[in-house]
């Protein structure tokens, strides 16, 4: 089209009326018109939003309880006796700044929980109006891992599954509670007062961590779990993710200062221990500090993997086999293999460092139908008074949800997103249990047959998600 119009723009430039004459400086001046155009329309079309200068801060703090808790993630309780690597909350504090002073900031809570209740964030929020005149709390939001060896935050959350009310020096979720609140804002404080000119850059990568753990059988029905070595298996229900989407954090002499890393997966490789541990997580961390710096944060975030886990159900024997002959535990694999995967791309995305980011944050509430099915036998936050977070930077989207969400429902919306690359954040800014697919329905079993939000919610937050993140990039 551009050159069509060239075309037209020469050939009906200024000639003698006996003879086409073209002179030169015709074809300069309408060259330069068209990409001078051409530039203007895709600068517009392409960062409608402001930008301005990115300033980042970072910080770390240790969340593990230093009291007994009861440990959350199995249909039976347990108290924790001792700690096998410490739980951390990990916090980054963006701001951009435009040429008109106007503000736009996110900060990204990343605990290692096995989810985040709304009552915690909202009670984050609140302290930090409170403690920071120069942020508002709205734009912090919180995130799980989703490890199962960490206490929960909810006194009543698993009725009466995990009370320990007559277990003497054992904290109740609440004390955690409070405790967690106090470490948390303090972090956020301590993030946003050290934010500095920075730099951002993205990046993908892969690694096999997360596999799908529901297996189907030829009579239709399906199990989380599933025995496989058996006649009456079918398939593995759903698709699997691989993939290890990257967000870099730079300082002015373009050194990383951390990195948000998104995959699809929970933290529940030694899910069954009676021991405080951020599972897999930790050992990320220190596969990163080894290589790299103790100085570089790692921000993980769970991608929708309501269906996922590290679990094999297939192929099981030489997986282990092979971990005996390496020498290393399956964490140490995982580690290992999401940190290859940061070194890989590591390279190839300095050169493509921002500093005058389009920034964009934005909070929404919508109402989701709810199911008309049993509900959990755990009691979960109101679906319907959730923040969802919508984030743009640079070319990235991220959005959140407060579910353990299907992997097929993140798959859609990164599918029909506008920006070049699209993270889902689940369990986070609340816990509102299992959102599972049709499929997954039909088949039944555990995750798919008591949920408050079912597939027809789940497609409603598909194209709310959407149309929200369209709204990031008119």
């Amino acid at each position: 089209m551009i050159f069509d119009l060239w075309f037209e723009l020469v050939r009906n430039a200024p000639a003698k009326k006996e003879s086409l004459v073209i002179r030169p400086s015709h074809v300069v001046f309408y060259s330069l018109l068209i990409l001078f155009t051409l530039f203007s329309f895709t600068r517009t079309g392409l960062s409608a939003a402001e930008t301005g200068e990115l300033k980042v801060g970072w910080s770390m703090t240790d969340i593990t309880p230093p009291e007994k808790v009861a440990l959350v993630g199995q249909l039976h309780k347990r108290l924790s006796e001792g700690v096998l690597d410490p739980l951390r909350a990990t916090v980054l504090a963006l701001e951009t700044v435009n040429d008109k002073g106007v503000s736009e900031q996110v900060v990204f809570v990343s605990c290692d929980l096995i989810g985040i209740r709304k009552q915690t964030q909202d009670e984050v929020q609140a302290a930090i109006n409170e403690r920071l005149k120069d942020l508002d709390g709205k734009n912090v939001f919180l995130n799980a891992t989703h490890t199962h060896t960490a206490p929960q935050q909810v006194d009543s959350a698993f009725r009466d599954l995990y009370d320990v009310s007559q277990d003497e020096g054992v904290w109740k979720a609440s004390q955690y509670r409070e405790f967690l609140v106090e470490k948390i804002v303090t972090a956020v404080e301590e993030a946003w007062n050290k934010r500095a000119p920075g730099g951002f850059s993205w990046g993908l990568g892969h690694a096999s961590v997360g596999h799908n753990r529901r297996a189907t059988y030829f009579d239709g029905h399906a199990k989380m779990y599933g025995l496989t070595n058996i006649p009456e298996f079918y398939r593995i229900e759903g698709y699997t993710d691989h993939a290890v989407q990257m967000l870099f954090f730079w300082n002015e002499q373009q050194e990383v200062t951390g990195i948000i890393v998104n995959i699809a997966c929970p933290s529940q490789e030694t899910e069954g221990l009676r021991v405080l541990s951020a599972d897999f997580w930790h050992d990320v961390r220190e596969e990163v500090w080894k290589r790299h710096s103790k100085e570089v944060f790692i921000l993980p975030q769970c991608a929708a993997a309501g269906d996922i886990s590290p679990h094999h159900i297939y192929r099981k024997q030489p997986e282990e086999i092979m971990l005996k002959r390496k020498g290393i535990s399956s964490r140490q694999q995982i580690a290992t293999r999401i940190v290859d995967a940061i070194d890989e791309t590591m390279p190839y995305v300095k050169d493509s460092i921002q500093t005058d980011v389009a920034l964009v944050h934005k909070v929404t509430n919508f109402t989701l139908p709810k199911a008309e099915v049993e509900p959990p036998f755990y009691l979960t936050d109101d679906p319907n008074e959730v923040d969802i977070h919508l984030i743009r930077i640079g070319d990235v989207a991220l959005v959140n949800n407060p579910f353990e969400l299907y992997l097929d429902y993140g798959v859609r919306i990164q599918a029909r997103s506008p920006a070049v690359m699209t993270m889902t954040i689940q369990l986070s800014s609340g816990l509102c249990g299992y959102l599972p697919t049709r499929p997954a329905v039909s088949g039944g079993g555990y995750s798919a047959e008591k949920f408050v939000i079912g597939p027809d919610g789940g497609d409603a937050l598909v194209e709310q998600s959407v149309e929200g993140i369209q709204g990031l990039f008119p």
